[in-house]
């Protein structure tokens, strides 16, 4: 599996959200909505560039 930088940085996003709303979930404190925001922009922004550039193989891409 090769690790691109937008990849990593996807994975440290996912892995730093589910520790902090855990982490939340057991103080009982509110996530805060900027951290929100700023996850899913990132972790949106991989998988969406990444199945944007999947093309079947063979396939020639033209616009």
């Amino acid at each position: 599996m090769k690790l691109t930088t937008r990849k990593i940085m996807a994975l440290g996003f996912s892995g730093a959200y589910i520790l902090f709303v855990g982490f939340c979930i057991f103080t009982n404190k509110a996530v805060p909505s900027e951290f929100v925001a700023i996850v899913s922009t990132v972790v949106g922004y991989y998988f969406g560039k990444s199945t944007a550039l999947d093309t079947p193989k063979g396939e020639v891409y033209h616009e």
